[in-house]
């Protein structure tokens, strides 16, 4: 009998190996696994999916910001692309252009996800009815400013660029490593550049695009670029700084106004509590009374090689109950139009302009209009200008020349192919 029992034991424990499911692995290389604003929604968002799905697994590859973009371009230029892609508005364009992105359509479609769920912004991801991308964050710019530092240099929320330029003055203080605001004033990062200069130049109305035609040289885009390079100029802005030590120093109130996004509003608060009851928010004071939104989309590649694992993470992204999160965990408005603010503006206010700009007509995409096929390109163009403009003294009328130019003869070269 004993011999017995043990060759059952053995018997079962060799079935038993042999019914064991080892969980499928998908790869999500990104910035946001490393980054402090958005670790906290992703990485919880990857531990639910596990803990519904605990037969798939999501390989979680920290890659640096700055070299993020490219890398993933090559990746799938070539042809061996993770199976997750992210993406902001600029590279969506791109990569449907270029074949890069597996359509969704079946997957959301089985999860019952439907374009309805989202607002406007979620349509920059269809062409001729296949859907490649789920946009999850709708991300608009509004100027968010330490309350506390105005009151004390004596300066009232500036209602045009006057008061705004007098106030970035008077709240400039070097010595003591305060800054009246922040612009990215370090070399090497062209698409960083771009997003930084972007702003100005929608905040006075225009863009470097409009309906496919590049209007780098338009007055309001000269003036735009005349004021950023102001700013620059006269040292309201920290040098040489990479975009998180920049950022640190608004967390910790040593900046005192940035048109930014929400999420630094609640890292303020994380970082530097006693700071986040003094933040406020208000539209930009420019006179194009506009902004801009970027949008962040997942998708799957097209060569992928666990596509059905990885369309079921794509939808589950998409539901309302992650996207909740993503408003609980980084204060990022969501791109679903179903969720609750209120918890929010109890406790962030300032919130309500961020709400009121991603509603507002006015506020466009950051990718080039009509150009978003190879919106890349565009910031790389746009981006190294204006880097010759801060860094090696380009007048700001000869960098909107030469920078027309270029895009003019991209748009050439893109019509010949």
């Amino acid at each position: 009998m004993r011999i017995i029992s043990t060759m059952g034991m053995v018997l079962a424990m060799t079935l038993g190996a042999a019914t064991v499911v080892h969980a499928e692995e998908i790869t999500w290389p990104g910035y946001m696994w490393q980054d402090p604003e958005d670790v906290p929604f992703y990485g919880a968002f990857a531990d639910d999916f596990e803990k519904a799905n605990p037969d798939i697994q999501i390989k979680r590859v920290p890659v640096p910001y700055s070299g993020f973009f490219d890398k993933q371009f090559t990746d799938l230029a070539s042809g061996n692309p993770a199976d997750i892609v992210t993406m902001f508005d600029g590279e969506l364009g791109t990569y449907i252009e270029n074949g890069f992105l597996e359509p969704l359509n079946p997957y959301l479609d089985k999860a019952g996800i439907s374009l309805d769920d989202f607002g406007p912004s979620a349509r920059l991801a269809v062409r001729d009815g296949k859907i490649y991308g789920v946009n999850i964050i709708v991300n608009p710019v509004v100027l968010l400013y330490h309350s506390k530092l105005l009151e004390q240099a004596g300066v009232q929320p500036p209602k045009d660029i006057s008061e705004y330029y007098e106030a970035l003055k008077k709240l400039n203080q070097p010595e003591k490593h305060q800054f009246a605001t922040n612009i990215f004033a370090k070399p090497g990062a062209a698409n960083l550049q771009y997003n930084s200069v972007q702003t100005y130049v929608r905040g006075f109305g225009v863009d470097f695009f409009e309906k496919g035609k590049p209007t780098a040289d338009k007055p309001e885009t000269i003036e735009a670029l005349r004021f950023y390079k102001k700013i620059y100029d006269e040292n309201l802005t920290p040098k040489g700084m990479d975009i998180n030590g920049a950022a640190q120093l608004f967390y910790q109130g040593k900046i005192a106004m940035e048109p930014i996004a929400s999420f630094a509003g609640k890292l303020v608060g994380k970082i530097s509590p006693e700071l986040g009851p003094q933040l406020r928010a208000m539209a930009l004071p420019f006179p194009g009374h506009a902004t801009k939104a970027l949008s962040v989309f997942v998708g799957i590649g097209k060569d992928s090689k666990n596509k059905d694992a990885a369309g079921k993470m794509v939808a589950f992204i998409a539901t309302l109950q992650e996207q909740q999160k993503i408003l609980d965990l980084i204060g990022q408005p969501p791109a679903r139009l179903d969720i609750d603010y209120t918890a929010t503006l109890s406790k962030y206010p300032w919130f309500q302009a961020y709400i009121d700009a991603a509603h507002d007509p006015k506020t466009k995409s950051i990718a080039p209009e009509g150009a978003e096929s190879f919106a890349a390109e565009v910031q790389k163009v746009v981006g190294a200008n204006v880097e010759a403009m801060l860094f090696s003294g380009v007048s700001p009328e000869d960098t909107a020349a030469k920078m027309q130019k270029e895009l003019l003869a991209l748009v050439a070269s893109k019509k010949k192919n």
